[in-house]
């Protein structure tokens, strides 16, 4: 008698009341998962709407920027300028150019490498704006020596002397003072 008892209990509970050992397992889960995205969320979302810390940040960015320029400042020994001799001109900036390979006219091939001292410490942002263009101006330049052009000391000087104006003409202030070579190969 006490089996027809549970089997009629069971039978009086409709299918979609069944218990589920898990069910409470599951809300909690799901329940803190809202809860962790709630907390994230909402600071996130009052820093964006608010605005707040753009002016910090910046300030920070600009304060570290400052440290890093000082230290490569000092590691670069740009602060020694106040031992140099009187008739000692501080450097400038250098920019490295890429290694030029060009066919010189009349035969033959020119590889170089070729770099540009600045009148002040800093490269000018319009010269890296520049840059395609004056590579360009230089390699045309490059390939219209010929051999006997680019023979002695004097026809490189020319050549540094033609570099040096063409890329000061190319950013339209004379800002570029020397060009060095650091590799010159004719053959």
């Amino acid at each position: 008698m006490a089996d027809e008892e549970e089997n009629n209990e069971e039978a009086e509970a409709t299918p979609g009341e069944e218990k589920k050992p898990g069910s409470k397992k599951l809300l909690f889960i799901i329940g803190g998962v809202v809860l962790l995205i709630f907390l994230i969320a909402t600071p996130i979302v009052l820093f964006t709407v608010m605005g707040g810390g753009d002016d910090e940040i910046e300030k920070e960015d600009a304060d570290a920027a400052e440290d890093q320029e000082e230290l490569v400042l000092l590691l670069e020994g740009f602060h020694e300028e106040d031992e140099a001799k009187e008739d000692e001109k501080p450097l400038g900036a250098f920019y490295p150019f890429e290694t030029f390979v060009v066919n010189l006219s009349g035969g033959g091939y020119l590889r170089c490498q070729a770099v540009a001292e600045f009148e002040k410490r800093d490269i000018p942002k319009k010269f890296y704006s520049k840059i395609i263009p004056v590579r360009d101006s230089l390699i045309n330049v490059l390939s219209n020596k010929s051999r006997r052009d680019l023979g002695d000391e004097e026809g490189r000087a020319d050549l540094k002397a033609e570099m040096r104006d063409l890329i000061n003409e190319e950013i339209r202030k004379a800002e570029v003072k020397r060009i060095y070579f650091t590799q010159f190969v004719i053959q």
